[in-house]
């Protein structure tokens, strides 16, 4: 998964910095050949640029998902992974899921891996989009509790069955139709939390909703 980030994230940039280029070239013609249509012709441009912008954050989140696991453990900026996981996930919620951000205005940082971290926040709210068939929303929260950072992502979607809640954290099991999940996800995501000395837990009821909450160490420089 990582080699494929990495390559989807160069194939991408490259044209990227073509037309950025262009933009740029086609914008000094007009000033200097064309000045009286720059007024017109700068909407457009404008939204090129923005285009442009949009695309190149998506490169800059799968650049920061693909940082390779045998990397020194470093600070990471939580609400910089989460933001980075929704700017890879907007197609998904497009028209159909309304997220809403409360995040603690303390410093929310984390002693661990950023590539793990953000694989492991990419999972969670995946399957709350998933969760959620048609419309709905997703709820962010973090706070600080104790020497720990309190993530709560909460949806309004199917909801989890108690029985299948004894299982999900299983390897291979999944809730999802056959060929639609491997059922690794959460497994995964379990054994980054505990890896990051954190603790997963979830609420959840049938027809209503999940709440997955994380709670993590903060950095040992935030605790001192």
């Amino acid at each position: 998964m990582g080699v494929l980030t990495a390559g989807v994230a160069h194939e991408i940039n490259n044209p990227l910095n073509f037309i950025s280029a262009g933009v740029f070239g086609i914008e000094n013609y007009f000033k200097d050949n064309l000045n009286d249509h720059v007024k017109k012709v700068t909407p457009y441009l404008n939204a090129i640029n923005e285009g442009i912008y949009r695309a190149a954050n998506i490169v800059t989140s799968l650049n920061h998902y693909n940082h390779r696991d045998d990397l020194p453990h470093t600070i990471c900026k939580i609400h910089d992974i989460i933001n980075n996981c929704l700017i890879i996930l907007n197609n998904q919620f497009k028209n159909r899921i309304t997220i809403h951000k409360n995040y603690t205005n303390e410093s929310a940082e984390i002693f661990g891996s950023d590539g793990k971290l953000h694989q492991a926040m990419l999972n969670i709210i995946g399957n709350a989009e998933q969760a959620i068939e048609d419309t709905g929303e997703i709820t962010i929260t973090t706070k600080i509790v104790a020497k720990y950072l309190e993530i709560t992502i909460a949806d309004n979607g199917c909801g989890i069955s108690n029985d299948n809640m004894k299982r999900i954290l299983d390897p291979f099991f999944s809730t999802k139709e056959p060929g639609k999940g491997t059922g690794l996800g959460l497994s995964i995501t379990y054994n980054i939390i505990l890896e990051h000395q954190g603790i997963l837990e979830f609420e959840s009821e049938l027809g209503k909703g999940t709440n997955v909450i994380i709670k993590l160490p903060i950095s040992k420089e935030e605790q001192s």
